[in-house]
């Protein structure tokens, strides 16, 4: 997505003030390497970078700690650590998993009328956090009966725990998950039978996943997203742009899930450096989106940096969220009622 972006924006947007946009890449081989991460900080450093846009990755602390040593900012991406939640040098457009299991959570008591929910988690600690503190935590303050299911995330073994939540007899199952665990669980899902209403967190929406478990077997299944797919109630247009984008310059990108959050991101940066021009500085890029409020986000939530929104959670300026489901006919309508309120939840909740 981020290969499309910066095609996209040299060859139709003239790149920053005239000038082309040049990113320096660098893929983690393993997502589980602070070493590597750290690593991969250190070549931005040595770059000369203006920002970073993250990505994905159960690392990703260790890089931040390197580019807060250097005064780089941290742009967008789907944050998992607690580092890239609130730190005063990370920008956030998505509300990451907090978001994503408070607004699950909600949907399933108040909107489904669950009584009884399962959670399944990793028992990697920030991913267990956003499962217990938002998951868990808003559907029992809700009044809902929870069982928390967690496994290994080094396993490969998805029908255990897949089968203790079910066992529970839930109304919803909630479900995170990421990558190669996706398609296992919805597997798992699908061979047991459940009635249970499940949810899970939006990069699981990857078609890929989808079409190895077959659409027979994940249609109805709800997903989080952070952007309007309803276009009768929304402005479309910057979801036309990313669509175009993807498919002229990223061809055979699958463009939906994680994508979406990355092109996000990208396009906020591009926003605040033409604003600031081809001279912007690190320093005046964190300070533009520190002072942000009721920003307009590329194909997102408007955003708000300046104010915390999530407490503990500075960096997560629009942790709104839109839950949908996959049809049988391979289509996602939403299910939420427009937008989700996630920082009005957690305020009538659990702070």
């Amino acid at each position: 997505a981020v290969d499309g972006w910066v095609e996209f924006v040299n060859q139709e947007l003239g790149g920053i003030d005239g000038h082309p946009v040049e990113v320096v890449a660098c893929p983690l081989g393993n997502a589980l390497s602070p070493e590597e991460a750290a690593g991969c900080a250190r070549k931005m450093v040595e770059s000369e970078v203006v920002a970073v846009l993250g990505g994905i990755g159960l690392s990703t602390g260790a890089a931040l700690a390197v580019l807060e040593e250097n005064d780089i900012p941290w742009v967008g991406g789907i944050p998992v650590n607690p580092e890239e939640m609130s730190s005063d040098l990370s920008f956030q457009f998505s509300g990451g998993s907090p978001g994503a299991f408070t607004a699950m959570a909600h949907q399933a008591v108040t909107e489904d009328g669950a009584e009884k929910v399962a959670v399944i988690y990793g028992d990697f600690p920030s991913i267990k956090a956003a499962a217990v503190d938002y998951g868990v935590g808003v559907a029992e303050a809700l009044g809902a009966e929870v069982t928390e299911v967690e496994y290994p995330i080094v396993s490969q073994d998805y029908t255990t725990p897949v089968q203790k939540a079910v066992e529970s007899d839930p109304d919803a199952i909630l479900v995170s998950a990421a990558d190669t665990s996706c398609a296992p669980i919805m597997q798992a899902l699908a061979d047991l039978n459940t009635d249970a209403v499940v949810y899970m967190v939006g990069s699981c929406a990857d078609p890929k996943a989808v079409d190895q478990v077959g659409l027979e077997n994940v249609a109805g299944i709800r997903f989080n997203i952070e952007n309007r797919i309803d276009q009768t109630a929304s402005d479309v247009t910057d979801t036309e742009i990313y669509g175009l984008a993807m498919e002229q310059y990223a061809p055979g990108t699958t463009p939906e899930s994680a994508a979406t959050v990355a092109f996000r991101g990208a396009m906020n940066l591009w926003v605040v450096l033409t604003n600031l021009g081809a001279d912007a500085t690190p320093t005046a890029i964190a300070e533009a989106f520190r002072d942000s409020a009721d920003q307009p986000s590329f194909d997102g939530h408007p955003y708000t940096c300046s104010v915390e929104q999530i407490p503990g959670f500075a960096s997560m300026c629009a942790p709104q969220q839109v839950l949908v489901e996959l049809t049988d006919s391979n289509e996602m309508v939403e299910v939420s009622d427009g937008w989700i309120d996630v920082p009005a939840i957690l305020d009538n909740t659990i702070n």
